[in-house]
């Protein structure tokens, strides 16, 4: 089975944990990206403000990646203003018709229990049921 671990990262701890996971399984790994620098503490303003507005104007994967040629595809996001980052929301939206069947989450966050909400959420977006999900707490170096 071809796996593909996409990931979106403002502060390298999503990709972190993404690369271990590609490490892991063997799987390629490919970063999604709106090409806006995010950060520092204004990075985290902006964030802030995308979360809120929604609006990605430009959203690209790095690499020469063909999403029909997986079959899992494992994404992975952070949380922003406690729901799925924009970037993340907008990938899901935007390629949704080419994921394949089995596709996986791994949502990052600072704190907080309430995972399943943001998966319920990115289930929405994606038009199904995801096939799983993992949720990592980054807080403390956890």
């Amino acid at each position: 089975m071809k796996t593909l671990c996409l990931y979106y990262t403002r502060t390298n701890k999503t990709k972190e944990v993404m690369e271990n996971i590609a490490r892991i399984t063997g799987a390629d790994l490919a970063e999604y990206t709106d090409g806006k620098g995010r950060g520092g503490v204004f990075g985290y303003i902006g964030a802030c403000f995308v979360s809120v507005d929604r609006t990605i104007p430009k959203l690209t994967i790095k690499g020469d990646i063909d999403l029909k040629a997986y079959d899992r595809v494992i994404i992975g996001m952070p949380v922003w203003v406690e729901g799925p980052c924009a970037i993340g929301r907008a990938f899901i939206k935007k390629y949704r018709d080419k994921l394949p069947n089995d596709v996986y989450y791994v949502v990052a966050q600072m704190g907080g229990k309430d995972y399943m909400s943001k998966i319920k959420a990115m289930d929405s977006l994606l038009g199904r049921q995801s096939s799983g999900q993992f949720p990592v707490r980054t807080k403390d170096n956890d």
